[in-house]
C-alpha cells in the first residue's frame, strides 16, 4: 500500500543525521516516530509500521509549475491514481512557519480500501507534502505518529 502510493513520486539524495532524514537538494527534515522503519521508494522518505499496516510518506517538489498553484488544487493532486474518493476535508493550516493545507479522506488504492491524511505544505521555493495512508479500521492508531511526523518537519538552510 504504501509502496504503491510511494511510486507515484520522484526521488531525492537522503541523509540521516541524528535520528532524522535529510533530504539536502529540497531542503528539508522530518524524523520517523519510533517503531517506524524505511521503505525503498521513489518518495524522499517512504516509512513503514508493520503492526498498523499503515505508511508515512514525505516528498517535495522543487521544480515546474507547482509553486505557482493554489494550496487546495496542490493538495488534489495527492489523490491522483485514487479511485472512490470519500469523505474529503480540507483546512489551512502552518507547520514550521510554512502555509499549507491539510485533508483527510478515503479513497481506494490498487482497489483496497484506505484512509488518508496528509499536510501540503508551500515552501520559500518547493512545495511538500507529509502523508500517512492507513486500513480503514487502522487510521485512529495512526494519528499520533503522524503528527509528530508532521511536528518533526523543518527547513534546512542552505538549500533550494
Amino acid at each position: 500500500m504504501v509502496t504503491a502510493a510511494g511510486l507515484l513520486v520522484g526521488c531525492a539524495t537522503l541523509r540521516v543525521e541524528g535520528g532524522a532524514f535529510i533530504v539536502q537538494a529540497k531542503g528539508y527534515r522530518v524524523a520517523p516516530p519510533a517503531g517506524w522503519e524505511r521503505l525503498p521508494s521513489d518518495a524522499d522518505v517512504a516509512l513503514r509500521q508493520p503492526g498498523l499496516r499503515a505508511g508515512l510518506l514525505a516528498h517535495g517538489t522543487c521544480e515546474g509549475r507547482a509553486l505557482g498553484r493554489p494550496l487546495p488544487l496542490l493538495a488534489r493532486y495527492l489523490r491522483f491514481g485514487l479511485r472512490d474518493v470519500a469523505s474529503l476535508e480540507e483546512t489551512p493550516v502552518t507547520v514550521a512557519g510554512q502555509p499549507g493545507v491539510e485533508s483527510r479522506f478515503e479513497a481506494r488504492l490498487d482497489g483496497v480500501p484506505v484512509t488518508v491524511r496528509a499536510v501540503t505544505l508551500r515552501g520559500p521555493r518547493c512545495v511538500y507534502d507529509l502523508v500517512a495512508v492507513a486500513p480503514p479500521g487502522g487510521s485512529a492508531a495512526v494519528v499520533p505518529d503522524f503528527d509528530q511526523f508532521t511536528r518533526s518537519f523543518q527547513l534546512v538552510p542552505g538549500a533550494p
